[in-house]
């Protein structure tokens, strides 16, 4: 099993995006044990602190908001806070995140921080959503999910270099 560290942005981004966006891929494969998400309270805090925001305020309703905060904390793997991270990355609010993937052996952190993602030698590395969802193989069936949905039929199988099926 890998073991992640999902930001808050892309929990945040889960809800009110799309169901086969990235983020929300991941988090249906975390609530399914495809991976261990791994999190602390600093990062719930986050969490919870975007949800309370106007943005989510106007297109979540509060039960809802509550809901996704319990299950959040529900699926993730609990590390205790990092204390004092060394400073790593250009912007010390993000230490805490290299710091606690670090303490808890995750394989990346999964973020749309450039500033993460840029970092060059980081380690665990940052990826994207997108590079998560590829390493884990939620692509591809996040591609069948949407022909499924829109066409109401699976996908015919995509000819190969002579025109037959690959």
């Amino acid at each position: 099993m890998r073991r992640l560290v999902l930001d808050a942005s892309v929990l945040l981004s889960a809800p009110v995006g799309r169901p086969e966006s990235p983020p929300s891929l991941l988090v249906e494969a975390a609530r399914s044990g495809a991976f261990e998400m791994i999190a602390c309270e600093t990062l719930f805090g986050e969490f919870e602190r975007g949800l309370e925001g106007r943005y989510f305020r106007d297109r979540v309703r509060d039960p809802e908001r509550a809901l996704l905060s319990a299950m959040v904390r529900g699926i993730a793997t609990v590390f205790p806070d990092p204390e004092s991270p060394p400073p790593v990355v250009r912007d010390p609010a993000d230490d805490y995140l290299v710091a606690l993937a670090r303490t808890a052996d995750a394989d990346a952190i999964v973020t749309g921080d450039r500033d993460l993602l840029n970092h060059e030698g980081l380690e665990p590395p940052a990826v994207t959503p997108r590079d998560a969802c590829a390493q884990l193989d939620l692509l591809e069936e996040s591609a069948a999910w949407a022909w499924r949905s829109w066409w109401g039929r699976e996908p015919a199988p995509y000819p190969g270099p002579g025109g037959e099926p690959s």
